[in-house]
Formats: C-alpha cells, sequence, structure tokens
C-alpha cells in the first residue's frame, strides 16, 4: 500500500513547507526539461541535479532522501514526538515527488490530447516559465493565436486541501488576468467535468 495517502503526514508537510516549490526541487520543471521516462530516471534526475550543475539550470536542494529527513525531523516540533519511522517518511516523499509528479504529467498529456479531440479549431498546448511556475497553470487554451484561457489540472482531492492552499492558488492565477478553468480528475484518472470546461470555453 502507498504510503502516499495525504492525511497527518500530508498537513505536515503542507504546514512546514518541506514540498514548497522553492525549497526542495522545481520537480514538474525538471520533467519538463528532461522528461524521464520512468520512476527510477525521475529519482536519478532528483539527485542529480542536487549533486551536479546541470545546463538546464535547475537546482534541487537536496534527495528524495533529504526530503523525506526533513519531514521525519518535523515531527518532534509539531507532535512532539515521532508517530512514523525515517522509511515511511522517506516513502512518503518518493512518492509525493517522483510517483505523484510523474502521473501529473500523464494526466495534463491526456488533458491535452481530450481537449483537442473535443475543441477543434483550439490549440491546446503546455503552459511555461513564469506562467507555469508562478501563476500555477498547467495548459493554455488559446485560438487564432490568442490566448483564452488557462487551465488547471487537479485531482479531486485538490478541493479538500487547506483552505490557504486553494486561495494561494487563485491568486496566482488572477496575476495572468484572464480566465483560469479547473479541470478535475478521480482517483481513476478519469476527467469529472471535462464537458463543462469544453462548454465553458467555447463561451469565452
Amino acid at each position: 500500500m502507498s504510503a502516499y495517502t495525504g492525511g497527518e503526514l500530508n498537513k505536515l508537510n503542507g504546514d512546514y513547507g518541506i514540498s514548497a516549490p522553492y525549497k526542495p526541487v522545481p520537480v514538474m520543471k525538471l520533467i519538463k526539461n528532461h522528461r524521464p521516462k520512468s520512476k527510477d530516471e525521475l529519482y536519478e534526475q532528483i539527485k542529480f541535479h542536487f549533486e551536479n550543475e546541470c545546463p538546464c539550470g535547475i537546482r534541487s536542494q537536496g534527495t528524495v532522501e533529504d526530503f523525506g529527513r526533513n519531514l521525519f525531523n518535523s515531527q518532534k516540533a509539531a507532535w512532539g514526538k515521532e508517530k512514523y519511522t525515517l522509511q515511511e517518511c522517506i516513502q512518503w516523499e518518493y512518492d509525493l515527488f517522483v510517483i505523484q509528479s510523474l502521473k501529473g504529467t500523464l494526466i495534463e498529456e491526456k488533458a491535452i490530447t481530450l481537449l483537442s479531440e473535443k475543441l477543434g479549431g483550439y490549440k491546446i498546448s503546455e503552459a511555461e516559465g513564469f506562467v507555469d511556475e508562478e501563476l500555477r497553470i498547467d495548459l493554455i487554451i488559446s485560438k487564432n493565436a490568442l490566448d483564452i484561457c488557462g487551465i488547471q489540472v487537479k485531482p479531486l482531492t485538490f478541493k479538500l486541501m487547506r483552505a490557504g492552499v486553494i486561495i494561494f492558488n487563485r491568486q496566482a492565477n488572477s496575476k495572468w488576468g484572464k480566465t483560469v478553468l479547473y479541470l478535475y480528475y478521480d482517483d481513476k484518472e478519469n476527467f469529472i467535468d471535462l464537458n463543462e470546461i469544453v462548454e465553458r470555453i467555447k463561451k469565452l
């Protein structure tokens, strides 16, 4: 059973900012630059970008093990005791940075394919750079070379996140100055509001 179950470690990880993009490694940027094809490859890329300077300019602040150790060490400050072992904390961070990040990339590619099928005449592309990293936008929908709106591809569980996390995303989105829609997928990786999103895009 995967250790990536949210819950207490998810809250601890968020409260102590252990996986904040600026703190460990901008993993989605890493994936977009190097296109790892497997979990092992992404794991090694995170380690490589900690130990070496890469021409891509991405630097990791540690290895997956380091992130797990940070999570493990945060327990006493938060709870006064260690509820989870070091190995469990490392596994949790591995599942977050490696498994879930690769899954997120595949989900985005699936979203592009499905939206392209349903939106003839529109271009669907991955957001890059500042728009992706700072404005929290995954996809850009454009028509006749004009950006129409942005898309955030999120698991349905995002709706259960702390209000502060949701507000942070919305505030980042708003800086783009255009509509940003949220496309949600369930635990079977099915988009639950795809048709609704398509109709909203057509009306923009």
